[in-house]
């Protein structure tokens, strides 16, 4: 049993390693498999390039402002938003 938690946090372990190198790769890169993988990303958030998409900072935290009906909301690149007058998770619905 030890030896298959080990292979799977191994095999978790390496994934991991191997997904960052390859988004790193694409920095600076205007092959066109990045060039590809930055148009299908604008596409998907519109039109924002992801060096556009968390481009700000407000009270210390890197984000994003957004408008949600008349409320504007702030999308920290952390996973904290501010809206309602307080910071949230983005899994905190209260």
């Amino acid at each position: 049993m030890k030896k298959l938690l080990f292979a799977a946090a191994l095999t978790v372990l390496s994934a991991g390693i191997a997904n960052a190198q390859w988004r790193g790769s694409c920095i600076g890169n205007n092959s066109k498999a990045c060039t590809d993988a930055r148009n299908a990303f604008a596409e998907h958030h519109g039109g924002v390039f992801p060096e556009q998409y968390y481009n700000s900072w407000y009270a210390g935290h890197q984000g994003r402002w957004y408008q949600q009906g008349p409320e504007w909301r702030w999308e920290g690149a952390d996973g904290r938003d501010w809206w309602g007058g307080r910071w949230r998770h983005h899994h905190d619905h209260r």
